[in-house]
């Protein structure tokens, strides 16, 4: 389903949504805010947590009987691309996808729900581990006798959070547990990325946690999370797009040469159009899959449709943000003309939950398995 196939009632939500959702940003400083919070350190605002708890930010995704909005991955994306446009550091996609992803299918009415929604408190989702080689390994973070022991990598968030979301391994199964960020025998180590924000690398020795659910059923949320994630991971990326190839535009319109503006050159117009495609190309495919997955209730085909919007929108942010790079000049490349920073932001996104590459053969993989089941 697409935006278009939506009542008349839900188009306006949206826009509504994303108007409030940009005059928030815009006020708060844009992009500018993103690089002043980047040169002081990284991390995000706990301010801007608060007020976008009370613009409803958080609480999109949630249906309204556990104290959300009840608008669906959609609106999620409406919001994600305006947090792209921005470069917002502020964990939103971590928070609506993944954190608010996992508690709303495993434990609706537990307390943590209510704080996020409301900005009281940020979790990361810790479910990942690093093997010996530095690639992704088979879990072995283990939780007994109401304690953790092992590591967990790639924790988006991880520096600023005040928990931790731990998907480990008991006795029965997997367990979904949740530790304290200060708890014993919990050390976080921050890896800061290309455009200044930073992944966790937790370790556990014998650090107290409370179990929040058990079973199968954590896989099943994990991976439907991690599709949500993803999803808005790549509207993310498509807003990113969208406000690079806005300032590319305003460039190329005013920066000189020979007398004239490099815009009014025609294999500059030719370079710009291709780009302009590619970006609605782009946003129109996010846009659908994640209509689509709102609808959607098999597991896989859900995950078909968020590797999907994924890979567009990797092959899209990368190409535009790149070859904004080269119509910008050499001055692209420097760290205080504002494309830089989309640049950067796009490789980091590009690779968080699996870049292009990945997510085609995923998705090809999934239709073969489609093809030989019928």
């Amino acid at each position: 389903m697409t935006q278009t196939d939506m009542q008349p009632s839900d188009q306006q939500d949206l826009r509504m949504l994303r108007e409030s959702a940009r005059t928030l940003f815009e006020r708060a400083g844009g992009s500018g805010r993103s690089r002043k919070l980047r040169d002081a350190g990284g991390g995000w605002d706990a301010g801007m947590i608060r007020e976008m708890a009370e613009a409803g930010i958080f609480g999109v995704t949630v249906p309204e009987e556990n104290g959300g909005l009840g608008m669906g991955l959609a609106a999620g994306g409406v919001i994600a691309e305006e947090v792209g446009r921005v470069i917002a550091p502020e964990p939103v996609v971590v928070t609506v996808g993944l954190s608010l992803g996992l508690l709303r299918r495993l434990c609706p009415d537990h307390a943590m729900m209510e704080q996020l929604v409301e900005g009281a408190t940020v979790l990361a989702v810790a479910w990942q581990e690093r093997g010996p080689n530095g690639g992704p390994a088979e879990p072995s973070c283990r939780y007994a006798d109401g304690k953790l022991t092992g590591s967990k990598g790639w924790v988006a968030g991880a520096g600023g959070a005040r928990g931790f979301l731990v998907v480990a391994e008991g006795d029965a199964g997997p367990v979904l547990v949740l530790a304290e960020a200060g708890a014993d025998g919990l050390s976080v180590e921050e890896r800061r990325q290309a455009d200044g924000s930073a992944m966790g690398e937790l370790s556990f020795s014998g650090t107290p946690a409370g179990e929040l659910a058990s079973g199968g059923a954590v896989r099943a949320a994990l991976a439907e999370a991690v599709n949500d994630a993803t999803a808005l991971a790549a509207a993310e990326l498509v807003g990113l797009s969208e406000r690079a190839f806005e300032i590319t535009l305003d460039y190329i319109k005013t920066r000189e040469q020979f007398d004239k503006p490099i815009g009014s050159f025609q294999v500059i117009q030719h370079r710009a159009v291709d780009l302009n495609v590619m970006c609605e190309v782009a946003q129109s495919g996010v846009r659908e899959a994640l209509g689509l997955m709102d609808r959607e209730t098999d597991p896989k085909a859900r995950a078909r449709l968020a590797s999907r919007a994924k890979a567009r929108a990797v092959t899209a942010a990368k190409k535009i943000t790149r070859d904004a790079i080269q119509l910008h000049g050499a001055v692209g490349y420097t760290d205080e003309f504002e494309i830089a920073l989309y640049l950067n932001r796009a490789l980091v996104l590009s690779a968080w939950l699996g870049d292009d590459a990945y997510h085609r053969r995923l998705w090809f993989e999934a239709r073969e398995e489609e093809g030989a089941a019928q």
